[in-house]
Order: C-alpha cells, then structure tokens, then sequence
C-alpha cells in the first residue's frame, strides 16, 4: 500500500471511529474495531481504551472542547496508521468495518402526533439543557396575571 493511501485510509478510520464513538451505532460496531486494534498488541485490551477514549470524547463534545475530540481523534489516526504498516491484511478489515458502519447507521426515531396540538409546543429531542419554553394560554382558558410572560 502506497503511503498516501495509508495516511487517507487511517485518517478516514479515525474520523468515523470517533463519529461513531458518540453515536447510537457505537455499540453495534465497537467489537470490530477492538479486534483490529487488537491485531497491534494482542496483549493488550484495546475495548477498555476504545470505551475510555468514548468517555472523553463524549465529555469533550459536551464541554464544547474542539482541542480534545480532535486530540483523541489524532491519537486514533496514529494508531491505525501503525496497524496498518505492520499489518497488511488490516486494510482490508479496516475497510469492512468502515463499509459496515455506513450500513448500519444505527436506530431511527419516529413520532407521529394525532392529537390537537394548535394550542401548544411539541418538542422532540434527544437532550435539551437550560431551555424554557413560555406558550400563550388556549383561547378561553383562564392565566395568571401575575406571570410577565403570559400578558
């Protein structure tokens, strides 16, 4: 394998690996990538440094902290790229596994509303932090004067 095709193919393995770490699809495709990793350092447990490294992340994506996800992500980038020049055959898996991600996206959500919803907000979200929601009273229906809001 060329040097360059090494360098894209390990650079496109870390980039999903991560997009995959902190997202519903991480538990569907987690032991793949343990496996390959394990092709590097049989000895080692790469499933429990895979997990550690989805804790920070997720802790970075929260704290909005850029340097981190792309830190954790270069370190990942690094030890594909190793994988790869010791390991032929871990192209190829490594391949299978990224073909194998895009597949099987993970779950999709849907919601139908049959109800009447003129009168109010429907939200849906998979996390919404410090958000306050002020909705005008339905039409006849009695509200506190007290609340500056609602006037």
């Amino acid at each position: 394998m060329m040097e360059a095709e090494l360098a894209a193919l390990a650079s496109s393995g870390a980039t999903a690996l991560v997009g995959l770490m902190v997202s519903d699809s991480w538990a569907q495709i987690k032991d793949g990538f343990a496996r390959l990793l394990a092709r590097l350092a049989p000895a080692e447990e790469p499933l429990e440094e895979l997990e550690t490294s989805r804790i920070e992340l997720v802790t970075a994506h929260l704290a909005h902290d850029a340097t981190k996800a792309a830190t954790i992500e270069s370190h990942w980038r690094a030890r594909l790229e190793l994988l790869l020049r010791t390991d032929e055959a871990a192209a190829d898996e490594l391949r299978r596994l990224l073909a194998a991600s895009t597949r099987h996206p993970g779950h999709s959500i849907s919601n139908v509303n049959t109800g009447d919803a003129q009168c109010g907000s429907i939200i849906q979200a998979g996390y919404i932090s410090g958000a306050t929601f002020h909705n005008p009273p339905p039409p006849g229906e009695h509200h506190n004067d007290q609340d500056p809001h609602l006037r």
